[in-house]
């Protein structure tokens, strides 16, 4: 499984490029701005985009895509996100004041994009990695990711969440993980916003992975601000968390 971290800021600026992964070359997870670092060739392989929650870092770049492939898709471009998220989209996006309804172009017969309903625990097989979707914590319906390679590897992504109870009862049905990907956005003197806007800090991240039932190999963390990063990552390097820690930069790329 090749993850390549196309985006994973928590806001813009400079060399900052908001949440989206390429897991193998067909498939992304999340469609933020960082989607913008692919060349059109790679773009042009894109075939299926799994999104976790509807927030604007989040999505933005998805009608920009589907509107840059629109001639040279021969087959559309399927989207899997939860039914609240995809009513979002719809209602909110794609519905021709804000951008086109690719649902219905050319035709609805033969559409550019499909929008397909995830629900929890219900696996999505894309080619050879299974995906399945897990409740976390945010301030809007947003749900996780379980990705599973033909070689076994395991890889769970967050999206945006809060640490809690719920959280953690769910996310240690996954067993265990060669990878935990997860946010962490605020320092811990902005705690209380944190939970407000149901968000990380180096605190809650401990927290988090304290609580796991099996210790995941590897714990990947994005979604920092920009004007506090380097503040969060000296708190981040004092975390003793008993398991290989990554700051995700773009650019980078991970075989499991």
């Amino acid at each position: 499984m090749k993850v390549e971290i196309l985006g994973c800021s928590g806001g813009m600026g400079l060399g900052q490029h908001t949440t989206c992964y390429r897991i193998n070359e067909h498939t992304l997870m999340d469609a933020g701005s960082g989607l913008g670092n692919l060349p059109q060739d790679e773009l042009k392989k894109i075939r299926h985009i799994l999104i976790t929650h509807s927030h604007l870092d989040h999505i933005c770049f998805l009608p920009l895509l589907i509107d840059n492939l629109f001639e040279f898709l021969k087959q559309p471009i399927h989207v899997y996100a939860l039914p609240e998220v995809l009513e979002i989209l719809k209602q909110h996006i794609f519905n021709w004041k804000i951008w086109p309804d690719f649902a219905t172009l050319p035709n609805q017969d033969h559409p550019v994009v499909r929008f397909h309903t995830v629900q929890a625990w219900q696996p999505v097989v894309v080619g050879d990695l299974t995906f399945t979707a897990f409740p976390v914590e945010h301030i809007v319906p947003t749900c996780g990711y379980h990705v599973v390679s033909e070689t076994g590897h395991t890889l769970a992504f967050t999206g945006d969440t809060t640490y809690g109870t719920a959280v953690m009862q769910e996310l240690n049905k996954l067993g265990q993980l060669d990878v935990l990907m997860t946010e962490c956005a605020f320092p811990d003197r902005l705690l209380e916003l944190a939970h407000v806007s149901k968000h990380l800090t180096p605190k809650l991240v401990k927290d988090f992975v304290d609580a796991m039932a099996y210790r995941p190999r590897q714990v990947w963390l994005s979604h920092l601000k920009p004007s506090q990063t380097h503040e969060i990552r000296a708190e981040l390097e004092k975390l003793d968390l008993s398991t290989k820690l990554v700051l995700l930069q773009t650019g980078q790329v991970f075989q499991l």
